[in-house]
């Protein structure tokens, strides 16, 4: 038995589902489980996974604890961190800590901690190794202070006019960095940081849970 999370659900005949999983070995896993038709997102679970060379099978379903508490634009952004979860992250790739960090982040959603999903935003991007160096710019060197610079190709930070588009100061590269998301700018910075990486990690693939957010004039 393992103890898991459904990441993404859809209903296969009447009873049945078939499932993205995060189990706590840190690997998602597509399967189906028989009789599962009410299992939902958000549920804590313990479950027994059988993989054959066809298809892996969910067995044993048991709840392990209450649902979230998630309602609202709080459960649109927890439905967007399991999307980029599910696009983000292989199949079957075994990620550190994966599994906990995904937990306390849909857990700090739940309580409405918008910096939870920039955290999460950047853990991913840096477990897909996409994330790039913040604090030096292209050449290795520390940004100077008082200067400001643009993100060239998302991958490397160079010098520019501060009337560049997408130009920020080193002071608040610096910031975004160290993650400090109790700053409100940092925290729009990595917003607008944050998406853009993604957007390029998923080749533009569409958001269903980003464009409810929209839709609802309340984007997080």
């Amino acid at each position: 038995m393992q103890k898991l999370w459904v990441i993404r659900k859809q209903r296969y005949r009447e009873t049945s589902a078939l499932l993205t999983v995060l189990l706590d070995d840190n690997r998602l896993v597509r399967c189906l489980a028989r009789g599962a038709g009410k299992v939902s997102e958000f549920q804590p679970l313990f479950g027994q996974l059988l993989t054959t060379k066809k298809l892996s099978n969910l067995s044993k379903i048991e709840s392990v604890g209450p649902r979230l508490p998630l309602t609202g634009v709080e459960l649109v952004s927890a439905l967007y961190v399991n999307e980029i979860t599910h696009w983000i992250i292989p199949e079957g790739a075994e990620v550190e800590n994966l599994f906990d960090t995904y937990t306390e982040s849909v857990k700090q959603v739940s309580l409405g901690e918008i910096g939870a999903l920039r955290r999460y935003e950047r853990w991913l991007l840096e477990a897909a190794g996409t994330y790039p160096v913040l604090d030096r710019d292209h050449h290795g060197e520390t940004l100077r202070q008082g200067a400001w610079y643009r993100l060239h190709k998302h991958q490397e930070l160079v010098e520019v006019n501060r009337a560049e588009p997408d130009a920020l100061s080193s002071e608040d590269w610096l910031s975004l960095a160290s993650s400090n998301y109790g700053c409100a700018a940092t925290l729009r910075h990595a917003k607008w940081l944050h998406r853009s990486l993604i957007d390029i990690a998923l080749d533009g693939r569409r958001l269903v849970s980003r464009e409810m957010l929209t839709k609802s004039g309340k984007i997080q």
